[in-house]
């Protein structure tokens, strides 16, 4: 068959498939220079003493000049910097609007630098990831390297300084007298240690426990615990949450910050955080906002959930050989069903409006 056999529709329908990858190729290539500018700190040079030509912008950073030149030529031409001119060898180089806040604040509301970390993080994953689609096995999230670490802390972290305890907490109800009282809390799958830092700044009465299994991760948590003042209500351990119980605190509160659909065994970790509980202690869950039913082709966030479920998040919780992970997309349904077989009564989904997380309390 030639291509002028081909129905027109079909045809239509490839060239549009072509200009999408094609946009996801220039997406991707862009968010390495991207990488290259925040690794090396350029964007941050530029902001400090710009604008700069390329030779004082190497005297400054100490890189190497010829690449500075193609690095700059191709964030002039992506829009992400400005020029004086059009000589990339001699001409001022200054940030374009929007970037210092999208790329230079990491608590800004629409600080988005952690997205061009996943980039190379997935890239030392890859091969690995190849292999597992053939053996079944699981990719460890240490084969992702520092950068996961990064770009896990860097992405959430903007919506616990500004949502969690100005939108977040006061859309439970009587979650935030609770607080404001003073309250024993674990947060389950801390990360880095935003979600526990920002809840003991916002409420000082609060101790927060905050677990992990990963120690790189536990270490930024204590330290980002320290830089923030919290240290002494904030303490972090590396533990397997689904043993959380075993030193016998217990807790007026237990969350669970976009995580339980990572977990190699999440029944096993909502049990541990249910056996946690003091006589009328909650559970709160932030998670993906899966459609409640598969929708494809998904708008743009479904779309980005269903990659990241198949790169990211599936992978690493599939490193126990008897892993049940969810994975991104996890539907209510499918939380109620986890929540119902590790004992719950029930599960309310919260008024809470977010275009990437659903937030729900789990009632024992």
């Amino acid at each position: 068959m030639t291509t002028t056999d081909i129905p027109t529709a079909e045809t239509e329908a490839a060239g549009a498939l072509m200009g999408r990858m094609f946009g996801a190729a220039l997406g991707a290539a862009e968010l390495f220079t991207i990488y290259l500018g925040d690794v090396h700190g350029i964007y941050r040079a530029i902001d400090e003493a710009g604008p700069l030509t390329a030779s004082e912008l190497a005297e400054r950073t100490g890189l190497d000049h010829r690449y500075l030149v193609e690095w700059l030529q191709s964030q002039a031409i992506s829009g992400l910097l400005t020029i004086s001119g059009t000589d990339v060898w001699t001409d001022e180089f200054a940030l374009a609007p929007g970037v210092r806040e999208a790329l230079l604040e990491p608590t800004s509301p629409v600080y988005a630098g952690g997205l061009a970390a996943i980039v190379p993080a997935v890239g030392r994953a890859f091969p690995q990831l190849v292999d597992a689609f053939k053996s079944g096995a699981g990719v460890p999230y240490s084969a992702y390297g520092e950068e996961a670490v990064g770009a896990q802390e860097l992405l959430n972290r903007p919506a616990y300084v500004n949502d969690l305890a100005a939108e977040w907490i006061p859309n439970v109800p009587g979650l935030h007298d609770l607080l404001t009282k003073g309250a024993r809390v674990a947060d389950l799958g801390t990360g880095a240690g935003w979600s526990a830092i920002e809840l003991a700044k916002a409420y000082p009465a609060v101790q927060v426990d905050g677990y992990d299994n990963d120690e790189d991760s536990i270490s930024r948590a204590r330290r980002n615990a320290a830089e923030q003042g919290v240290a002494d209500r904030v303490g972090f351990e590396v533990r397997d949450i689904t043993e959380v119980v075993a030193g016998g605190t217990r807790y007026d509160l237990v969350t669970f910050f976009e995580c339980v659909h990572d977990f190699a065994h999440p029944v096993e970790a909502l049990v541990a955080a249910r056996t946690a509980l003091a006589p009328g202690g909650r559970v709160l869950v932030m998670d993906e906002r899966a459609d409640e039913q598969l929708t494809a082709p998904g708008d743009e966030v479904q779309r980005f959930l269903a990659a990241a479920s198949t790169i990211w998040c599936t992978p690493q919780g599939r490193v126990d050989e008897d892993s049940d992970v969810v994975g991104a997309i996890m539907r209510p349904h499918q939380l109620r069903h986890l929540a119902d077989h590790a004992g719950f009564t029930k599960v309310d989904v919260l008024p809470i409006d977010h275009p990437f997380w659903r937030f729900y309390e789990l009632i024992p």
